[in-house]
Protein backbone atom coordinates (compact mmCIF):
# COMPACT_ATOMS: atom_id res chain seq x y z
CA UNK A 1 0.00 0.00 0.00
CA UNK A 2 1.29 3.54 -1.30
CA UNK A 3 -1.03 6.02 0.82
CA UNK A 4 1.08 8.52 3.31
CA UNK A 5 -0.09 10.87 5.76
CA UNK A 6 1.20 14.19 5.29
CA UNK A 7 2.07 16.12 8.33
CA UNK A 8 -0.77 17.54 10.52
CA UNK A 9 -1.40 21.26 10.84
CA UNK A 10 -3.82 23.82 12.55
CA UNK A 11 -5.32 26.08 10.02
CA UNK A 12 -8.30 28.59 10.52
CA UNK A 13 -11.56 28.07 7.57
CA UNK A 14 -14.01 30.10 5.95
CA UNK A 15 -17.12 28.19 6.26
CA UNK A 16 -18.18 26.56 2.96
CA UNK A 17 -21.76 26.98 1.31
CA UNK A 18 -22.09 23.21 -0.23
CA UNK A 19 -25.09 21.59 -1.83
CA UNK A 20 -25.29 18.34 -0.64
CA UNK A 21 -27.00 14.92 -0.88
CA UNK A 22 -26.89 12.18 1.88
CA UNK A 23 -27.17 8.69 1.44
CA UNK A 24 -27.84 5.78 3.17
CA UNK A 25 -27.00 2.27 1.40
CA UNK A 26 -24.98 -0.26 0.83
CA UNK A 27 -22.76 2.16 -1.24
CA UNK A 28 -23.68 5.84 0.14
CA UNK A 29 -20.78 7.42 -1.49
CA UNK A 30 -20.83 6.15 -4.92
CA UNK A 31 -24.98 6.92 -4.39
CA UNK A 32 -24.16 10.68 -3.22
CA UNK A 33 -21.70 11.71 -5.47
CA UNK A 34 -23.41 9.92 -8.22
CA UNK A 35 -26.50 11.81 -7.19
CA UNK A 36 -24.50 15.20 -6.57
CA UNK A 37 -22.74 14.86 -9.95
CA UNK A 38 -25.99 14.60 -11.81
CA UNK A 39 -27.62 17.40 -10.33
CA UNK A 40 -24.50 19.68 -11.13
CA UNK A 41 -24.72 18.52 -14.70
CA UNK A 42 -28.70 19.49 -14.86
CA UNK A 43 -27.14 22.62 -13.91
CA UNK A 44 -24.67 23.31 -15.87
CA UNK A 45 -21.86 22.58 -13.30
CA UNK A 46 -19.40 19.95 -13.34
CA UNK A 47 -17.14 18.62 -10.00
CA UNK A 48 -14.26 19.01 -11.71
CA UNK A 49 -12.41 22.45 -10.45
CA UNK A 50 -15.03 22.67 -7.31
CA UNK A 51 -14.50 21.81 -4.02
CA UNK A 52 -16.32 18.81 -2.54
CA UNK A 53 -16.30 17.52 0.99
CA UNK A 54 -18.12 14.32 2.55
CA UNK A 55 -18.24 12.80 5.66
CA UNK A 56 -19.77 9.39 7.35
CA UNK A 57 -23.62 9.66 8.48
CA UNK A 58 -24.72 7.40 11.06
CA UNK A 59 -27.51 4.50 10.46
CA UNK A 60 -29.87 2.99 12.88
CA UNK A 61 -28.45 -0.56 13.96
CA UNK A 62 -31.51 -1.75 11.84
CA UNK A 63 -29.94 -0.17 8.98
CA UNK A 64 -26.45 -0.94 10.18
CA UNK A 65 -27.89 -5.05 10.37
CA UNK A 66 -28.63 -4.76 6.66
CA UNK A 67 -24.63 -3.47 5.66
CA UNK A 68 -25.94 0.05 4.71
CA UNK A 69 -23.72 3.12 5.96
CA UNK A 70 -24.65 6.89 5.37
CA UNK A 71 -22.66 9.47 3.66
CA UNK A 72 -23.10 12.86 2.69
CA UNK A 73 -21.56 14.57 -0.18
CA UNK A 74 -21.33 18.38 -0.53
CA UNK A 75 -20.14 21.01 -3.46
CA UNK A 76 -19.39 24.32 -3.54
CA UNK A 77 -21.32 26.25 -6.29
CA UNK A 78 -22.18 29.57 -7.02
CA UNK A 79 -24.65 31.26 -4.67
CA UNK A 80 -27.32 32.11 -7.43
CA UNK A 81 -26.98 28.20 -7.23
CA UNK A 82 -30.38 27.37 -5.10
CA UNK A 83 -31.20 23.13 -4.09
CA UNK A 84 -33.64 21.10 -5.32
CA UNK A 85 -34.90 17.85 -6.22
CA UNK A 86 -33.63 16.50 -3.34
CA UNK A 87 -30.30 18.07 -2.19
CA UNK A 88 -29.94 20.66 0.10
CA UNK A 89 -27.87 23.69 1.31
CA UNK A 90 -25.30 23.43 3.90
CA UNK A 91 -22.51 25.28 5.49
CA UNK A 92 -19.47 22.94 6.31
CA UNK A 93 -16.71 24.27 7.91
CA UNK A 94 -15.28 27.21 9.53
CA UNK A 95 -13.09 27.71 12.98
CA UNK A 96 -10.13 26.14 13.62
CA UNK A 97 -9.24 22.68 12.08
CA UNK A 98 -6.36 20.03 12.44
CA UNK A 99 -5.71 19.24 8.78
CA UNK A 100 -4.07 16.07 7.48
CA UNK A 101 -3.75 14.68 3.52
CA UNK A 102 -3.66 11.18 2.97
CA UNK A 103 -1.73 10.48 -0.72
CA UNK A 104 -3.22 8.25 -2.90
CA UNK A 105 -6.48 7.71 0.03
CA UNK A 106 -8.04 5.55 -2.87
CA UNK A 107 -6.01 2.62 -3.89
CA UNK A 108 -7.74 0.84 -0.55
CA UNK A 109 -9.56 3.01 0.70
CA UNK A 110 -11.00 1.20 3.47
CA UNK A 111 -7.84 0.89 5.13
CA UNK A 112 -6.63 4.45 4.29
CA UNK A 113 -9.08 6.38 5.14
CA UNK A 114 -10.02 4.94 8.90
CA UNK A 115 -6.35 4.58 9.73
CA UNK A 116 -5.81 8.04 8.68
CA UNK A 117 -8.54 9.20 10.84
CA UNK A 118 -7.65 7.58 13.96
CA UNK A 119 -3.78 8.62 13.11
CA UNK A 120 -5.55 12.49 13.11
CA UNK A 121 -7.80 11.99 16.16
CA UNK A 122 -4.57 10.46 18.13
CA UNK A 123 -2.99 13.37 16.95
CA UNK A 124 -6.00 15.76 18.59
CA UNK A 125 -6.36 13.23 21.79
CA UNK A 126 -2.82 14.25 22.66
CA UNK A 127 -1.92 17.39 21.75
CA UNK A 128 -1.09 19.59 24.77
CA UNK A 129 -2.10 22.60 22.85
CA UNK A 130 -5.49 21.69 21.04
CA UNK A 131 -8.02 19.80 21.89
CA UNK A 132 -11.09 18.36 19.80
CA UNK A 133 -13.93 20.40 19.56
CA UNK A 134 -17.78 18.92 18.82
CA UNK A 135 -17.90 20.21 15.05
CA UNK A 136 -18.79 17.97 12.18
CA UNK A 137 -15.46 16.12 11.05
CA UNK A 138 -15.34 16.08 7.40
CA UNK A 139 -13.00 15.00 4.53
CA UNK A 140 -11.96 16.90 1.11
CA UNK A 141 -11.44 14.99 -2.20
CA UNK A 142 -8.26 16.41 -4.05
CA UNK A 143 -6.52 15.86 -7.37
CA UNK A 144 -2.82 14.27 -5.84
CA UNK A 145 0.36 13.20 -8.13
CA UNK A 146 -0.62 9.83 -8.51
CA UNK A 147 -4.57 9.57 -7.93
CA UNK A 148 -7.20 11.25 -5.85
CA UNK A 149 -6.47 12.41 -2.23
CA UNK A 150 -8.21 13.51 0.78
CA UNK A 151 -8.07 16.24 3.40
CA UNK A 152 -9.13 15.13 6.60
CA UNK A 153 -10.52 18.13 8.54
CA UNK A 154 -11.05 18.19 12.56
CA UNK A 155 -12.47 20.73 14.31
CA UNK A 156 -10.62 21.58 17.55
CA UNK A 157 -10.47 24.77 20.32
CA UNK A 158 -7.17 26.05 22.33
CA UNK A 159 -6.91 23.39 25.41
CA UNK A 160 -8.03 24.64 28.46
CA UNK A 161 -4.49 25.19 30.65
CA UNK A 162 -5.78 24.48 34.26
CA UNK A 163 -4.17 26.82 36.69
Amino acid sequence: MTHTFGPITIEELTPQRVICHRAISLEPENDSISTMQNWLAVHGLSVAGRRNFGFDVQVSPAEAALGRRGYEYGCVVPEEIQPDDGVQERIYGGGMVAVMRITNAFEAPFESIPAGWMHLNRWVNENPDWQADCALCYEELVPGETGNDLILYHPVSPRRQDA
